[in-house]
Order: C-alpha cells, then sequence, then structure tokens
C-alpha cells in the first residue's frame, strides 16, 4: 500500500510542477534556465580546479582551493591585462598633466618630488613607474642593517624557526613560507643566526620603484605566474595562500649576515614586475600557466652575481603591491619600525645591535 501512494504522490506532484512552470512567463523561464546553466557550470569548474591542484601535488600548500576559485572568478588575470592594456594607451599632451595632478591629488602624490615634467609622461603607467629628483630619497647609513627597498606601510614581520612553516599574510590567515619563495630558508640558515621577515604593502599613491635594502649579491631569480588577487587586509585578514599563489618574483642572494631574499608580489590589476639587471623577465603572460595549476617556475641564474650597493636600482611595479623581505640576521638585530608604520625607500627598518 505504501509503494501506491508514494508512487501517486510523485505522479501528482509532477503534475503541479508541471501545471506551475506552464503559467511561468517565457522570459522568466529563459532566466531560470541561464542560472540553471551557470551554475552548473560554475560547480563543474570549480570541482575541476579543485582537481586540478590536488593532482598537481597542491605545490602552494592550499588550504581551501573552494575560496581560491572564488577568488580567481572575482579577480581574474584577464581582466588585469585589459586594465594594463588601457594604463599603456598614449595620452594626448594637453590632457597629461591634468590627469596626472587628480590621481595625485587623489592618492596624495608629492609632485614636487617628480624628476620630469608632467606633460613628458606618455602613459599613465609612465607616470606611475616616475623617477624622483636626485636626493628625494636619501639612504640611512646602516653598514650592519637594512633600509626600506620601497616606499610602504608594514603590514607583518615575525621569524621564521621551523622547516616547512607557515606564517602570517596579516593577522588571522597564513601562508606557506617554502611554497612562497621556490624553497625553505631554514635549510640555508647561517649558524647563529634567525631567519626574519617583513611585508611592505605599497599604496596606489606611492613611489612603485624597488631598491637594494642593503649591499646584496643576488645570485638567482625565480618568476611563479599566478594569480592577481588583490592585496588588501580586508582579503589578506580571511583568506590563506595568497601570497602563495599570486603573480611574483623571488630575488635569492647575500647580504653581510646570511641569506637574503627579495619578493615582489603582484596583485590586481599589477601583473607587470620588471627588473633593472633583468630586461628579459616577462610577468602576467597570456600563456603563462600558474605554478599552483601545474605551470613550472621559471628559474634563472645570475653566474656573477647581481651585486647592488645600499639603495641600487632593483626593479619596479607598473601599478601598486607588495615586498617582502626573507632574510638571516644575528639574535641582536633589532626592528627601527613597528607594524603599521608606513616608511619610505631608504629609512632605516633594522639594524644589527652590538653591545
Amino acid at each position: 500500500m505504501l509503494p501506491w501512494i508514494f508512487r501517486r504522490q510523485m505522479r501528482m506532484n509532477r503534475r503541479t510542477w508541471s501545471m506551475r512552470w506552464a503559467g511561468v512567463s517565457p522570459v522568466r523561464k529563459r532566466f531560470i534556465i541561464a542560472g540553471a546553466m551557470a551554475c552548473t557550470f560554475t560547480c563543474t569548474m570549480q570541482y575541476k580546479f579543485k582537481e586540478c591542484v590536488e593532482v598537481v601535488g597542491n605545490p602552494a600548500q592550499i588550504t581551501s582551493p573552494g575560496t581560491l576559485f572564488w577568488l580567481r572568478v572575482l579577480f581574474g588575470r584577464m581582466r588585469s591585462r585589459w586594465f594594463g592594456a588601457l594604463t599603456e594607451i598614449r595620452l594626448p599632451t594637453g590632457l597629461r598633466a591634468p590627469l596626472f595632478r587628480l590621481f595625485a591629488w587623489t592618492y596624495a602624490v608629492d609632485l614636487e618630488e617628480v624628476r620630469y615634467p608632467l606633460d613628458s609622461f606618455k602613459t599613465f603607467n609612465d607616470f606611475f613607474c616616475r623617477a624622483l629628483k636626485e636626493g628625494a630619497r636619501p639612504i640611512s647609513d646602516l653598514p650592519a642593517g637594512l633600509v626600506s627597498p620601497v616606499d610602504g606601510r608594514v603590514l607583518a614581520s615575525g621569524v621564521i624557526r621551523n622547516a616547512n612553516t607557515r606564517v602570517e599574510q596579516v593577522k588571522g590567515a597564513t601562508y606557506s613560507v617554502p611554497a612562497f619563495l621556490g624553497l625553505d630558508p631554514v635549510e640555508f640558515k647561517a649558524e647563529k643566526s634567525l631567519i626574519r621577515y617583513v611585508v611592505l604593502y605599497l599604496a596606489p599613491g606611492d613611489y612603485h620603484r624597488i631598491h637594494a635594502p642593503c649591499r646584496v649579491k643576488f645570485t638567482q631569480g625565480r618568476h611563479f605566474c599566478g594569480e592577481l588577487i588583490p592585496l588588501k587586509q580586508s582579503i589578506l585578514k580571511h583568506v590563506d595562500d595568497i601570497f602563495a599563489v599570486n603573480e611574483r618574483v623571488v630575488l635569492s642572494g647575500e647580504w653581510g649576515f646570511g641569506q637574503m631574499h627579495l619578493v615582489a608580489v603582484g596583485a590586481a590589476n599589477v601583473g607587470n614586475i620588471y627588473l633593472d639587471f633583468d630586461e628579459k623577465l616577462k610577468t602576467n603572460r597570456l600563456r603563462d600557466i600558474a605554478v599552483h595549476c601545474g605551470g613550472d617556475v621559471s628559474k634563472k641564474l645570475y653566474p656573477h652575481g647581481v651585486a647592488l650597493e645600499t639603495g641600487g636600482n632593483v626593479g619596479g611595479f607598473r601599478l601598486g603591491s607588495t615586498v617582502v623581505l626573507v632574510f638571516d640576521a644575528p639574535e641582536c638585530f633589532q626592528w627601527k619600525v613597528n607594524l603599521g608604520d608606513s616608511v619610505r625607500v631608504g629609512e632605516a627598518l633594522g639594524e644589527v645591535v652590538t653591545q
């Protein structure tokens, strides 16, 4: 009896559903069908993304592939390429100075320190990568310390003590250090030293060239093709692994107390990272596959090393982003900045203090 009643109820439900569907307007039907198809397609793509990350061994040590997928949907790499193309459009001479002054007013840019006249910048990117007047960024004299390589704000700092560890992006979320650098710095730690790190965020109005934080010799560079997710604190606080999946360039070498790694991390609308001593570097290319999805890390050795004095030119961003320093330092190293402080190129970050 029960199966018969169940089958009868099912037939009645189908008839009721058919009558209701027949009463839906054609336009609404199209919206419903389109929504169902979009939902099915998105869920399939999310499943395939998770599967891809797992198949390649999850090299970025991603803890939440589902969340990362939705960030990819919202902040796709193609959008950054389109935005980058717009910033490379040649501007009419008469519009350059007014547009750049409007940008400077919006983001508090000091135009007095810009080296060249505003109408000499042919594109927005030319202005964004502007050079400064001689002496605009005096370099602190710290033979046993580090100066800031960029204009920015200190988001995080700390010590890396264990192998294969995770550190904070901003308070609340973490990322894998070996995945981020492409090596585990603990394996290369100098004796009687600690491995420290500091994260410096560049706002849109900041000077966007990168300089050497100390006397350093870079011997290797790595380019990680990746995402271009915004590096805003509101996202970094709540989503793990963004630093380990975003597009970035890692320069590795040595300074006076051991290893030194300088990492330029791309973000939304910032796919273009350049190096002054390596013109062949190309980032955010159309056909590149993200490393965490199976792409290869592009590695380059500098056989004779790239030796730079403190404050020397390293490269820069075309639009804003973040620089991370990971380095060896003796236990007597002391920070000269606190979390949230704003620093400029050449100002002291920290110093080895001897008694």
